[in-house]
């Protein structure tokens, strides 16, 4: 993200935003892979979640039966959020507030951790991703596993919108998000330009403009960085469909991976 004090803005509309997203059935998923990869209980397992944003993953997943779930955020007005809202719930999840590459600050080791929402891809330098897959790596037990999904470079390129417009209403508020997308090809990266409007009561109440820089990954590259950092390749798939092969022309691809 080109402005971590921006991403803070966004923060505050964040939830508003992606109210529709399928957070239950996404940790359900999570849930099932975890059970199918790993060889331990849900009792004796414990969790992390890079880049978690507000936290809504972990408090789908809370209630699972997890030995202790965490979260961190580079985002300190995400992780603010979350806290209010494990106040609120009297959910017990620890959150921390440390980026990819600052999460060798988490002292305690997990047997899980994931990464949603594509979050790798904001891993713009092949120093950052090394230094993230290590990090990681030190993170998990022996044997533990790691949970992610990354934009599919194939599908990326073919099938990209260079606009979209989002709109989102809860009472009396509205949230309008145009997103304008360019691709570097060369550098594999994908600009990302949102401008947002906030209107409540019929007043405007924010505007904010925000650019997101995304690395998409081609399939040997995520395979080639994995194995190099100390990872076996598990299970990949199509997003949410553990059992779909994987065709070139999906976007999001999950992948599994063992620390070894």
């Amino acid at each position: 993200m080109s402005d971590n004090s921006q991403f803070d803005v966004y923060a505050a509309f964040y939830d508003l935003l992606y109210r529709d997203k399928d957070y239950k059935g996404e940790s359900d998923y999570i849930d099932k892979l975890i059970q199918k990869f790993s060889n331990r209980e849900r009792s004796k397992t414990t969790l992390l979640d890079l880049a978690c944003g507000t936290g809504k993953h972990l408090f789908e997943l809370v209630d699972k039966g997890y030995a202790a779930l965490s979260g961190s955020d580079i985002s300190k007005s995400m992780i603010e959020i979350a806290n209010k809202n494990k106040e609120v719930k009297g959910k017990d999840i620890t959150f921390y507030d440390y980026s990819f590459q600052e999460s060798n600050k988490i002292t305690q080791k997990f047997d899980v951790v994931i990464s949603m929402f594509s979050a790798m891809n904001y891993l713009t330098s092949y120093a950052d991703q090394c230094k993230t897959l290590v990090n990681i790596h030190a993170l998990l037990n022996h044997d533990g596993i790691f949970i992610f999904d990354y934009w599919n470079g194939c599908a990326v390129t073919e099938n990209y919108s260079p606009v979209k417009v989002l709109k989102k209403q809860q009472d009396n508020t509205e949230l309008t998000r145009v997103s304008e997308t360019t691709l570097d090809l060369i550098n594999q990266r994908a600009t990302v330009k949102f401008s947002c409007s906030f209107i409540k009561d019929n007043q405007r109440l924010a505007d904010f403009v925000e650019t997101h820089y995304l690395h998409y990954y081609y399939f040997s590259e995520m395979k080639n960085l994995l194995v190099s950092h100390g990872f076996e390749i598990l299970h990949t798939s199509p997003f949410m469909h553990t059992e779909k092969p994987i065709t070139p022309h999906e976007w999001n691809i999950s992948v599994i991976a063992k620390k070894i």
